[in-house]
């Protein structure tokens, strides 16, 4: 680029010398025409010397958005990352960006690392905690009844982000902490060291429960939708029982179709409260 703006002023430079001697010429020669065509014939030049450049760094400007582009999206598909769900997409970016070995040392993380968590730097227990929870929210947005709307999608998307955010980072703590435990108890362990050990870990063993009894909530509210889904499905099934009244119609059984028709009432409702019972489950899960 910086080639490219020397030509520029160079072009420029050289124009200004033509325009002065073309007035030269303009005043103490002549003709006219001739002194148009002298001024003229730089001009040309100087607009394709500049042109070629604007080009030139318009295509490097255009090659380097596609090159962050899939380095961004390389950096989505190996790094697995948790990351604040308040964190603007400029913010989100500049995560993946750290990521980048040519960027990384260019562009420092502005959002900081406490933002964000990175899943392989978790200890194995919490690993698995943090992937049960996120089954639980993936079970509850591929879910028919939130495609539907039948649940709170508002609530759904915000809260359910938050919840896995929270737990994380949590989790990211408990390791950290976990690990200094198991440096502390390297060598010779003493009563004055356990007497300084023994209450952090049973602090550290109290936040994991709380954290597990979290994930819990999340996989309660998880099955809730999928009993609401199985709700939704049954009374889908129901539109086939004109078929099966026009069966017993033809049988003459006129205590099937009383009873067909009864099941179909309580699978109305069956429906409402598995849909309700869902919301509840989910209502719990605020803070």
């Amino acid at each position: 680029m910086a080639r490219g703006c020397g030509l520029a002023l160079a072009s420029i430079a050289a124009f200004s010398a033509v325009v002065v001697t073309g007035v030269t010429l303009y005043v103490w020669v002549g003709p006219p025409d001739v002194v148009l065509a002298v001024l003229l014939a730089p001009l040309l030049l100087c607009g394709i010397v500049v042109g070629h450049d604007v080009l030139r760094r318009r295509a490097l400007a255009a090659e380097e958005r596609r090159l962050l582009a899939r380095e961004r999206d390389h950096v989505r598909r190996t790094v697995d990352l948790v990351m604040d769900p308040a964190l603007t997409e400029e913010e989100r970016l500049a995560v993946l960006d750290c990521f980048i070995p040519r960027l990384a040392e260019d562009r420092p993380d502005a959002s900081g690392p406490e933002r964000f968590v990175i899943v392989s730097e978790l200890s194995p227990p919490s690993r698995a905690l943090l992937e049960r929870a996120r089954q639980a929210v993936t079970t509850v947005y591929s879910s028919q009844v939130m495609r539907r709307r039948l649940l709170d999608g508002l609530a759904n998307e915000v809260l359910l982000p938050r919840q896995v955010w929270e737990i994380a980072a949590l989790l990211r703590t408990q390791t950290h902490l976990q690990d200094e435990q198991h440096r502390a108890r390297q060598g010779v362990v003493t009563p004055e060291l356990l007497a300084v050990l023994e209450p952090q870990q049973e602090a550290l063993n109290r936040s994991v429960a709380a954290v597990t009894a979290r994930v819990e909530g999340l996989e309660r509210y998880a099955r809730r939708v999928q009993e609401a889904d199985a709700a939704l499905r049954a009374r889908e099934a129901l539109d086939n029982n004109d078929k099966y009244r026009e069966l017993l119609a033809h049988t003459d059984d006129a205590d099937g179709m009383r009873a067909l028709a009864a099941h179909g009432d309580a699978l109305e409702d069956t429906l409402a409260r598995s849909v309700r019972e869902a919301i509840e489950a989910g209502q719990t899960l605020a803070p």
